[in-house]
């Protein structure tokens, strides 16, 4: 039923992340986020929204205000303000706050706000790891970063068709387990490239070349070559992971009891796109800075010691901006690859694509509050999820939600 009715549109609508159309997805930068921290990014301004008015220091001497220091594997001390930037402190316990990062979702500018404000959280890429100490403790906390599923796909498809050398490619050529002292090819994009002709390459430049199209049509629930094209969304990487393959132990009812009541019991997420009537750019940054204030919240320190920690945090250094851009992927293309404009997705493409991950908008869906989408009925809600998933975008203020 789904397949004869299904306004594919409407379909991408639902996630109230997006309804970026077909004629903007060559727009979205190939590295993913459109929100990417940049080398010429400022420190981030945890104050500029209304609602860090909280945070707001009193008259009392900033240094008469400790606030718990954990660094290393030393014992926890109390420190001031000043001295928890020094010290290299770090805020909760590493297995406590797992960080699942989804390639070409704007993971990397999670991450890197995450280490800048001293967040301590394990993180999981470029696959999940449902292990026992998600499932059992002491993992409590689990943030996952969200993105529009077709635009994701996109993204993937283009990063991955830059990374790899092209013919007459003037990039210095990076093997896999033979190359040294030479960066990764994702941390330096226009000077390095993957010198391999692995099946990822030869499916990306030499079947599809470089046209996402290709791949997206055939995906086509009508479409002779579907069971291939399927496989062949495999073989691409970041794109071989649903949205639905990260939630499989909250939404698979196999898995859900094994989830013990010391396992995890807060999943958030952040999202990459603007909601759709807020007609702004990507808010990814300020939500995972409501992510880092609660995670401190959680971790027992109060809005004195919070605002002690913003007050005194120093700006980030040329180095740390550096690595910042390349933690976000920032892929500004040049003339010595072969990608220097992105082929568009096609309406058709798009709608395809749309079908394809019918089950990751089933699934967005179901993480939005019961009333709020119930007038775009194009996809039904999952069934028998775990209620973290209903819970996945209830956290923080009002006004976040």
């Amino acid at each position: 039923a789904i397949a004869v009715t299904f306004p594919c549109m409407i379909h991408r609508e639902i996630s109230s992340l997006s309804n970026v159309s077909g004629s903007t997805v060559s727009h979205l930068l190939i590295a993913g986020s459109s929100s990417a921290l940049t080398a010429e990014s400022e420190q981030i301004d945890f104050m500029q929204h209304e609602q860090q008015a909280q945070y707001v220091i009193g008259s009392k001497n900033d240094d008469v205000v400790l606030i718990p220091c954990t660094s290393g594997k030393g014992v926890p001390t109390l420190v001031n303000a000043t001295q928890f930037w020094e010290k290299g402190c770090k805020i909760g316990k590493r297995k406590s706050v797992r960080f699942f990062h989804i390639g070409k979702g704007g993971g990397g500018t999670v991450e890197f706000i995450l280490g800048d404000y001293r967040v301590s959280f394990h993180r999981n890429h470029p696959g999940p790891n449902f292990d026992s100490k998600l499932l059992e403790g002491p993992t409590t906390t689990l943030l996952i970063n969200i993105r529009d599923p077709v635009d994701r796909f996109v993204s993937a498809f283009n990063w991955r068709s830059l990374l790899h050398c092209g013919h007459r490619d003037k990039r210095k050529k990076f093997f896999i387990g033979k190359t040294k002292h030479v960066l990764h090819p994702s941390l330096q994009p226009n000077e390095v490239c993957f010198g391999d002709q692995d099946e990822e390459k030869l499916l990306l430049h030499d079947e599809m070349k470089y046209d996402p199209n290709v791949l997206a049509e055939a995906l086509c629930e009508d479409s002779p070559g579907y069971d291939s094209a399927s496989t062949k969304v495999k073989l691409i990487h970041h794109a071989n992971l649903a949205l639905t393959d990260w939630f499989d132990f909250v939404i698979n009812p196999k898995n859900q009891s094994i989830i013990t009541p010391d396992g995890v019991q807060t999943l958030m997420a952040i999202t990459t796109e603007p909601r759709v009537e807020s007609n702004s750019e990507s808010r990814l940054d300020w939500h995972t800075q409501q992510a880092v204030l609660k995670i401190y919240a959680d971790n027992g320190l109060n809005n004195e010691q919070i605002g002690l920690i913003l007050k005194h945090k120093p700006q980030l250094s040329e180095d740390k901006k550096s690595k910042a851009e390349k933690k976000t992927h920032s892929s500004t293309t040049s003339s010595v690859t072969n990608i220097v404009n992105p082929i568009p997705l096609r309406k058709l493409g798009e709608c395809c694509l749309a079908r394809y991950f019918r089950d990751d908008y089933r699934l967005i869906k179901t993480m939005l509050p019961e009333g709020e989408v119930d007038s775009i009925a194009s996809v039904p809600r999952l069934e028998n999820v775990h209620p973290l998933v209903n819970s996945v975008c209830s956290w923080g203020s009002d006004e976040l939600r």
